[in-house]
């Protein structure tokens, strides 16, 4: 068990530390051990049948664990280990009170990373929903009533008005500018000064974010007004470098955003649904995607609504994603596959083969569920099927999973 568990820590990016083989006064030990330097994960290997006494001290520690049982070694005459039954008993004692996960299946590499995968991407999750630092520059866009609410996992929020960062852009160097604008990968038909206005606000947002995991901005309808800009290009520059943004001041939507990418590592993106069709469900906003989003050609456009600058207009990337919404102590997971397809300027992408809690639903059924959920207008989104690893977030966070049934206690067989 501990050659395999060794073996996946490179593929799987964990540190091991074995405690053990203990039994009996031993547990005791271990159990103050963990209890004073408590590990992100404790996977508890089973390897014969124990009893209340012996569990009841691990069983009660509060923190994510996994109970692994292994197959008997050999079938007929004397029962050898009899490591099945002692995990259903351990999974029966009124000390497993916090959410746990079973396991039962041989230590092949394969079906243990199989059971792994998923909990790890929900424990990164776990840690992003606690400890991030978020910073909320301006609060919501007027009449976003929904964007209000702050988070109720732990995260960290901070509040500056508006004229934090307009005095930063004031201040930001004419070199920094320049090798920005160097760096860009898609200038458009507007002017030097035009995209430098951009560049400018990116640069002084990225300096008043240093030190946050992310940043909620108020986008408008000030900074259009006073800055003769529309932010989406500036906030795009920003997702090429690795800074998550959400626009219209959407707090919530910005700890779904870095939650997608603790738990799926590619880039998030924050998106109106504003349309259903035979195609699926058209997943929009104005402009803010990285490129590593783009199918295609990219090119920054004026704003459809107030003609500044600028937006960058491209496809979404087909493929499998994973959407996410975070609200109060609850979380919406919708599932499915991006196609290509006619779309409004900015970005968009059909979203099809859809899911919702990890149920197979049509199109037309995710949106009614979305909608009678009450949902804020924004769904995160990040490429990759994660939807198994985020219902496995909802059970160690004891958040209600939206359209689903979240279970103290769930688990996965291999043979």
């Amino acid at each position: 068990m501990t050659e395999a568990l060794a073996g996946l820590q490179k593929p799987l990016g964990y540190t091991l530390e074995v405690l053990g083989p203990v039994s009996g006064p031993e547990v005791l030990a271990l159990e103050a051990k963990l209890r004073q330097d408590p590990p992100d994960l404790f996977l508890l290997g089973l390897v014969t049948f124990a009893t209340g006494e012996v569990l009841d001290p691990l069983l009660s520690l509060p923190v994510p664990k996994i109970l692994w049982a292994l197959p008997e070694a050999w079938e007929g005459e004397a029962l050898p280990q009899n490591a099945l039954c002692g995990l259903n008993l351990a999974l029966s004692l009124p000390a497993c009170r916090t959410p746990v996960k079973w396991a039962y299946g041989p230590p092949d590499p394969g079906g243990l990373r199989r059971a792994l995968e998923p909990t790890l991407k929900a424990l990164r999750g776990l840690v992003t929903l606690r400890q991030s630092r978020l910073l909320w520059v301006g609060g919501p866009a007027p009449g976003f009533e929904a964007f209000r609410e702050k988070p109720a996992t732990g995260a960290q929020v901070d509040e500056v008005e508006l004229e934090a960062l307009l005095g930063l852009w004031h201040r930001v160097g004419e070199s920094e500018v320049e090798e920005l604008l160097e760096a860009w990968h898609d200038p458009g038909e507007f002017t030097r000064e035009e995209r430098a206005r951009l560049a400018r606000l990116a640069l002084a947002l990225d300096r008043l974010g240093e030190g946050y995991d992310g940043i909620a901005l108020r986008d408008w309808p000030e900074i259009p007004e006073l800055l003769g800009l529309f932010p989406a290009a500036a906030l795009a520059l920003l997702a090429d470098r690795g800074r998550v943004v959400a626009p219209e001041g959407d707090l919530m939507g910005l700890l779904s955003q870095l939650v997608l990418r603790a738990v799926g590592g590619g880039p998030p993106l924050l998106l109106d649904l504003v349309a259903w069709t035979e195609r699926g469900i058209l997943l929009w906003h104005g402009g803010e995607a990285s490129l590593a989003w783009a199918r295609g050609p990219v090119r920054l456009l004026a704003h459809f609504n107030r003609g500044l600058p600028a937006v960058r207009d491209l496809v979404l990337r087909p493929g499998p994603v994973t959407g996410l919404r975070l609200a109060g102590r609850s979380l919406a997971v919708a599932g499915g596959a991006l196609a290509e397809g006619p779309g409004y300027w900015g970005c968009s992408g059909w979203l099809q083969e859809t899911s919702w809690a990890g149920r197979p639903v049509e199109p037309g059924v995710l949106l009614a569920s979305w909608l009678e959920a009450r949902m804020p207008h924004h769904l995160a989104l990040v490429p990759g099927d994660h939807v198994e690893a985020l219902r496995e977030l909802a059970a160690w966070a004891g958040l209600e999973l939206l359209g689903g049934e979240v279970r103290p206690v769930w688990g996965v067989s291999w043979r």
